[in-house]
C-alpha cells in the first residue's frame, strides 16, 4: 500500500534531487558531514539514551512461539540497490508512523533517474516537537541497517529543527530523508490490549501481582489447572478480563506436547465442539479464546473452522497467538462473522529485561500506527516486574490500555 502511495505521489509530484550538499540543512553544523566512526559514537549514545527514555513443571506445556515477529525480515544482497531503495522508502513510513507522526504529514516522492546517481526516493515529514531528531535518527538507522543498507550521511542544522539523513546500500546513496520539528503537528497517541498467557497453574501471589498492575489486562486461562477457577474470580474482580487458552496441536508434535485438553487435526467435528465447550466451561467468566501452540490447527482451515462454530455458539470472541506464519484462523474467524483480532508481538520470549523494554516499545510503535495493536506476555516474575516499569512511562505518552474485547471492538 506505501509502495502504490510512493508513485502516485511521484507521478503527481515529481522532484529532482541536484545532490547539493547546502540543500540537505542549513547553518555551520550541516558543513562538516557525519564521519562513520561518530555514527557509531553517536548511536551508542543515542541507545543509552532510549533506554532511559512459566509454569514449566515438564516439556508439556512448553509455548515457545513458531512465530517471533510479524516484521518483514528480507534483507537486501549486494548489487540490490533498487529492491533497497523501494523497501527502505516504504518501511521507512512505517517507522515514522510507529513514533507517532500522522502520516497525512509524509511525503515520498519517486526521483527521476539520472545516469550517474543511484537516488530513487525523498522522504519529507514534519514530526511532532515531542519526538527527539535523535530517536529518529536512531530508528531509521536500525531499519537501513536491517535491510542490508546503511546511512550514508547525517546532518542537522543549528537549531536541531531539522535532520537530513543520506541512506544507501554498497556506497551508493538511494534515498534522502529529510525531517523537520514542528510545533503544528500532533503526535498519534494509540490503544494497547495486553494479554496475560499460561495463567492456571502459578502461585496466587503472582497472579496477585499482574491483577494489580494499574491498567486494565486480559488474563489468558488454562482450563482444569489448580488456580484456573481462583486466578478468573481474581481477576475479573479485579477489573480485568478473562478468556480460555486452549490448547492446540503445533506442528512438531509430539515433541512439543500441548497437554490435556487440547484440540488435535485427527479429531472429529463432535470430539473438537465438546473439548471446546469443556474448556470455555472450566474457565468462569471467560469472554473469548486464543490458541496455545496450536501451529498446525491455525492452519487447518476444516479443524479450526470447528473450533470456531463452537465459539460462535456461545458468543466469544477469538484472538490468534500467531504460533505460525501460515496461520488461516483470524481470517476464518472474520470470514464467520466472530468478533477476532490476532497478536503482533510476543512482549517476553527472553527474560531479558532490556528485551522485554524492547518489545513493549514496538508494541507501542504498532499501536500507533494502526491504531489499536495487541500483544501476549506471559505469567512470568520477569514479565511482572518489566510491565510495571515500562506501563507508567507509556500511559505518560498518552497510550490508553485496553482488554482485548474492547481493541477488536
Amino acid at each position: 500500500m506505501a509502495k502504490r502511495k510512493a508513485r502516485k505521489a511521484a507521478k503527481e509530484n515529481p522532484v529532482i534531487y541536484k545532490g547539493k550538499r547546502g540543500r540537505m540543512a542549513r547553518g555551520r553544523r550541516s558543513a562538516l558531514p557525519v564521519r562513520p566512526w561518530q555514527v557509531a559514537s553517536i548511536l551508542l549514545a543515542i541507545s543509552v539514551t532510549v533506554v532511559a527514555y512459566t509454569w514449566r513443571p515438564g516439556a508439556h506445556r512448553d509455548d515457545t512461539p513458531h512465530v517471533t515477529s510479524l516484521a518483514n525480515t528480507w534483507r537486501a544482497e549486494p548489487g540490490d540497490v533498487a529492491a533497497f531503495a523501494d523497501t527502505m522508502a516504504t518501511r521507512a513510513v512505517d517507522v515514522l508512523a510507529g513514533l507517532g507522526v500522522p502520516e497525512e504529514h509524509i511525503a515520498v516522492r519517486r526521483l527521476p533517474e539520472h545516469r550517474n546517481s543511484a537516488m530513487r526516493w525523498e522522504l519529507s515529514s514534519d514530526i511532532p516537537e515531542d519526538i527527539p531528531l535523535a530517536v529518529s535518527n536512531l530508528w531509521l538507522t536500525r531499519l537501513a541497517h536491517r535491510l542490508g543498507g546503511s546511512v550514508v550521511e547525517g546532518r542537522e542544522n543549528l537549531k536541531g529543527e531539522q535532520l537530513s539523513m543520506l541512506v544507501g546500500l554498497d556506497g551508493q546513496r538511494t534515498n534522502l530523508i529529510t525531517l523537520r520539528r514542528s510545533p503544528y503537528v500532533k503526535r498519534t497517541r494509540g490503544r494497547i490490549a495486553i494479554i496475560i498467557d499460561d495463567c492456571g497453574y502459578q502461585s496466587r501471589e503472582l497472579l496477585s501481582g499482574f491483577c494489580e498492575l494499574p491498567v486494565p489486562v486480559t488474563f489468558s486461562i488454562f482450563p482444569g489447572e489448580r488456580e484456573t477457577v481462583w486466578a478468573s474470580d481474581r481477576a475479573i474482580h479485579a477489573g480485568h478480563e478473562v478468556m480460555v487458552h486452549l490448547p492446540m496441536e503445533p506442528i512438531n508434535y509430539p515433541k512439543q506436547d500441548p497437554g490435556q485438553g487440547a484440540i488435535f487435526t485427527h479429531h472429529n467435528y463432535d470430539r473438537i465442539r465438546q473439548t471446546t465447550s469443556n474448556a470455555i466451561q472450566a474457565v468462569p467468566g471467560a469472554r473469548g479464546i486464543n490458541n496455545h501452540m496450536g501451529s498446525r490447527v491455525t492452519e487447518d482451515r476444516r479443524v479450526i473452522g470447528y473450533v470456531l462454530d463452537e465459539i460462535k455458539s456461545q458468543g466469544l470472541f477469538f484472538i490468534d497467538s500467531v504460533t505460525s506464519k501460515h496461520s488461516v484462523a483470524y481470517n476464518v474467524a472474520l470470514e464467520m462473522g466472530i468478533p477476532a483480532g490476532r497478536n503482533v508481538q510476543f512482549i517476553d520470549l527472553t527474560e531479558d529485561p532490556g528485551q522485554m523494554e524492547q518489545s513493549l516499545r514496538a508494541l507501542s510503535m504498532k499501536a500507533r500506527q494502526h491504531g489499536t495493536a495487541i500483544g501476549i506476555a506471559h505469567a512470568k516474575l520477569a514479565t511482572l516486574q518489566s510491565l510495571r516499569a515500562g506501563i507508567p512511562g507509556l500511559r505518560k505518552e498518552g497510550f490508553e490500555f485496553v482488554t482485548v474485547s474492547q481493541a477488536i471492538n
